[in-house]
């Protein structure tokens, strides 16, 4: 009878470690689950990236030697646990996470050229390094790389097809122009206008007139004009994206209306992103 009781004491013991240790794998998996999303948004930045590569191997060492403790990698939870860190470890080694950190190195050796005279030897290194993965993935003729064979060239994940495809939409909208702030009309090719004192609104010239009646309505003056010969040359386009629903914002400077109005629809730093769009006088 002791014996049994000592065997009994002895697996209940080997149990609560087991699902001790199981808890411990859970924990690691829910951590390394949003730091794997990382690698899966198309905006994170070179410190985000270098973050993520360092924090999934050490998660995925630390997972090995959980599931060799007894019991673990038999544990009915422990296959739950586990899709996170395999999702993570997917996103690790996926093309995209490569294309990320090319681009990211790109960036940097642009930054270089543009702050130094001459391209140095890591720039040209990065340069063909971007040239290379763009002929891997179709993404540009690259007559000088040689292109691979169908069999060879990584498939592009749906995900960063539909962003191309919705881009491409975007910036062929954007060829004409700022987009008009009256919410009944919301045309592109608006022009800058001022109210007398500063800068007014991008409207379209036939929107006008119903502004400045809503401007009546509230007991301003009608004062919004066209302003004249339009936004000078060498002037910017600034750009103010900000927090729908919180603090925060962020300015981007332009140098075309086309480009202002892409990057007003493209780039959102909130999760509830609103714009606007100013002119900024040349220096």
């Amino acid at each position: 009878m002791t014996s049994s009781l000592n065997e009994w004491r002895a697996h209940a013991r080997t149990a609560r470690e087991t699902d001790r240790q199981v808890r411990r794998l859970y924990h690691l998996a829910h951590r390394i689950a949003p730091i794997g999303r990382i690698l899966t948004n198309p905006n994170a930045t070179a410190d985000d990236i270098a973050y993520a590569t360092a924090r999934i191997p050490r998660a995925l060492a630390a997972a090995s030697r959980l599931l060799t403790r007894p019991g673990v990698a038999d544990h009915l939870e422990a296959p739950y646990a586990l899709s996170f860190l395999t999702t993570a470890e997917r996103a690790l080694t996926a093309p995209s996470t490569q294309l990320l950190k090319t681009a990211n190195t790109a960036r940097a050796a642009a930054a270089a050229a543009s702050a130094n005279s001459g391209w140095t030897r890591h720039e040209h290194v990065a340069s063909e390094a971007v040239l290379g993965l763009a002929a891997r993935w179709g993404l540009s003729p690259a007559a000088h790389i040689p292109h691979p064979t169908a069999d060879d060239q990584p498939p592009v994940p749906a995900y960063i097809a539909h962003e191309v495809a919705r881009r491409t939409e975007i910036r062929a909208r954007c060829t004409a122009g700022i987009r008009c702030t009256r919410t009944t009309c919301l045309a592109y090719g608006a022009v800058w206008t001022h109210n007398g004192t500063g800068q007014g609104p991008f409207l379209c010239p036939g929107c006008i007139p119903a502004a400045n009646a809503d401007r009546v309505a509230r007991r301003f003056a009608p004062t919004l004009q066209t302003v004249p010969g339009g936004v000078p040359a060498g002037a910017r386009y600034s750009v103010t994206l900000y927090n729908g629903s919180g603090p925060g914002r962020r300015t981007v400077t332009c140098e075309t209306p086309q480009e202002a109005q892409f990057t007003a629809e493209t780039v959102r730093p909130f999760n509830n992103t609103g714009y606007t769009i100013q002119i900024t006088p040349a220096q």
